[in-house]
């Protein structure tokens, strides 16, 4: 557990057992962090904030949708941080972040660490005293550095989808439709959250609660419009991957019919051959050419070459080849 003290200019870093006078105090905001949460931590959660115990059993329970719930006094929000992607990966981590936010305090509760939250710290370390002074900025903070997050695995996947689409209009392979699969399995992992997190911040903008204040309000309509974009540009990318999986099954047939175009063509003179010496070689007393014929061979491989010849002449002429 990490408790930052804002008042003013001055950041305190407090210990778990001076929680309580703080919050009694009713001096500057707090950001209560809680990596867990640990048995104390869930105490904490039930006893001193007095938190509805159905909210703290969600802290508990991962891999939930984004949602954003109002009790008595304050309220709790759910939602996901991108963890940052390798040098080159497109894969997408998604890193939940709980939420409980009143008019003097914001306690974030998350399994893991979050990239996310050292940058609101540090964000919040360089913000001005007459801003973070209050809760409602320190919640602007957490959520828009986690809402930022989507931007950098959002370009990733679209300089790949980028690639992808050259690379198929050259040589459709098996990996690239692999590839494909993959960034629409991250675009639905990114729709998944970001859609339901937009809907949120929609309603949170609009909906007069009594904890954020006035003048805050245009940061969180500023996270909103990010979260505009992000769904804009997921939507965006999933017509373009369907349009890239449409190039790939469309060159994909194009190569197809190229190659039975082809063996169809090789069929036809193999079965010319096949008839021509088929006749030649039936079993009858008198034949032409005569078996006893010194030129018969000759004659029956040039009405072979000649007979393919003549079926090349008309697939040209019929634009087959």
């Amino acid at each position: 557990m990490q408790i930052l003290h804002y008042v003013g200019d001055r950041v305190s870093e407090l210990p778990p057992e001076a929680l309580a006078d703080v919050l009694a105090r009713q001096e500057g905001a707090l950001w209560v962090d809680m990596t867990g949460p640990t048995a104390e931590d869930q105490r904490v959660l039930a006893e001193v904030f007095k938190f509805h115990p159905l909210a703290i059993e969600d802290t508990l329970k991962q891999a939930q949708r984004p949602k954003l719930e109002e009790y008595d006094g304050y309220f709790f929000m759910s939602l996901h941080a991108v963890a940052p992607p390798g040098q080159r990966g497109i894969s997408v981590t998604l890193q939940e972040i709980d939420l409980f936010g009143a008019s003097r305090y914001v306690v974030t509760v998350h399994p893991h660490p979050v990239p996310a939250l050292e940058e609101a710290r540090a964000r919040l370390g360089k913000a001005a005293g007459s801003q973070r002074a209050y809760a409602d900025h320190i919640l602007y903070t957490i959520v828009d550095s986690a809402v930022d997050t989507y931007f950098p695995i959002i370009d990733r996947l679209d300089a790949s989808l980028d690639r992808l689409e050259d690379h198929l209009f050259r040589r459709p392979t098996p990996r690239a439709l692999e590839q494909l699969l993959h960034i629409k399995r991250a675009l639905l992992h990114l729709r998944r959250v970001g859609t339901p997190l937009r809907d949120m911040f929609n309603v949170l903008t609009r909906h007069d609660s009594g904890l954020i204040r006035p003048q805050t309000l245009v940061y969180y309509r500023d996270v909103y419009d990010h979260l505009l974009r992000i769904t804009d540009l997921i939507d965006t990318h999933r017509d373009l991957l369907t349009g890239a999986m449409e190039i790939y099954l469309t060159v994909i047939s194009n190569r197809l019919n190229e190659v039975m175009k082809v063996l169809t063509v090789i069929t036809a003179l193999l079965g010319v051959g096949a008839v021509i010496t088929g006749f030649f070689g039936m079993n009858f007393e008198r034949t032409w050419p005569p078996f006893a014929w010194r030129y018969g061979v000759l004659v029956v491989l040039l009405a072979i070459l000649a007979s393919w010849v003549a079926a090349l002449a008309v697939f040209r002429r019929l634009r087959w080849l």
